[in-house]
């Protein structure tokens, strides 16, 4: 091949190569597949706080307890409170445990999901715990009631904005 040949080859390659990148850069961009958003959705609502003994004797004027319901209501309040106080200590204890090892961990930058799911579970479990145990209060504390009491517990709660029956 002669010196000008090449010379025209290589003046031919740089032309094609420098008109192709001009090509790229001015094209229009090219439009993706159209996505619709998804709506967006709302996180379930949390199910109602069922009245314990003590919210029950709070609204006793309103629900006309009976003496002996008194009675019921403040010896389950009172044993509830004697179980309670213990566990929600205990939960108090591992959130800010759980809290102070998330600090770490952010400050550290490192730290796994299995990590966070094993520092997590004494809490859950206790979580879960108080809220099987509360459950069954509340429903001990609903059975003392008539059922024209419940439905009277429940209208109250509904109109101050709480849970209920």
């Amino acid at each position: 091949m002669s010196g000008r040949l090449r010379y025209l080859a290589a003046t031919l390659a740089l032309t094609a190569i420098a008109l192709g990148y001009y090509l790229v850069q001015w094209a229009p961009a090219r439009q993706g597949p159209h996505l619709e958003p998804r709506p967006a959705t709302a996180r379930p609502a949390a199910p109602p706080l069922l009245p314990t003994a003590r919210m029950i004797l709070d609204q006793g004027t309103e629900l006309a307890l009976s003496k002996g319901q008194r009675a019921h209501l403040e010896t389950l309040d009172r044993r509830w409170q004697s179980e309670s106080s213990g566990l929600e200590a205990a939960v108090r204890w591992e959130e800010e445990a759980f809290s102070r090892f998330m600090q770490e961990a952010q400050a550290g930058g490192k730290t796994s999901v299995q990590e966070i799911q094993r520092r997590s579970a004494d809490l859950r479990e206790l979580s879960e715990t108080l809220r099987e145990r509360r459950q069954l209060h509340a429903e001990a504390a609903l059975e003392i009631l008539t059922d024209s009491q419940r439905r009277m517990l429940s209208t109250l709660a509904a109109s101050r904005g709480q849970g209920g029956a």
